[in-house]
């Protein structure tokens, strides 16, 4: 499954079924805010993938980063990998 895919699944504001649990960052009130905290960790992990780690990772990618570049660049990971951390996991 695609990274995107993943974050899709995992963020989604549906509720669970069998062999696709969710991360739920807050309670299910059925608020815009549930669903715009959700929505916005799916589009910020969907984006350190595909604008940050893609790039990177490939082979000819560009050329290694200045330090300050490096560091807001695993200062933006560490968001959504702090809202992993603490997510409740609902099956």
């Amino acid at each position: 499954m695609s990274e995107t895919r993943l974050f899709q699944q995992v963020f989604s504001v549906d509720a669970p079924r069998a062999g696709q649990p969710r991360l739920r960052l807050m309670a299910d009130d059925g608020s815009d805010t549930f669903r715009s905290v959700h929505c916005g960790a799916m589009a910020f992990a969907e984006g350190c993938y595909a604008g940050i780690r893609n790039p990177n990772s490939h082979e000819d990618g560009p050329p290694e980063l200045p330090e300050h570049q490096a560091l807001e660049q695993l200062a933006a990971f560490s968001v959504p990998a702090r809202w992993v951390d603490t997510a409740a996991l609902v099956s």
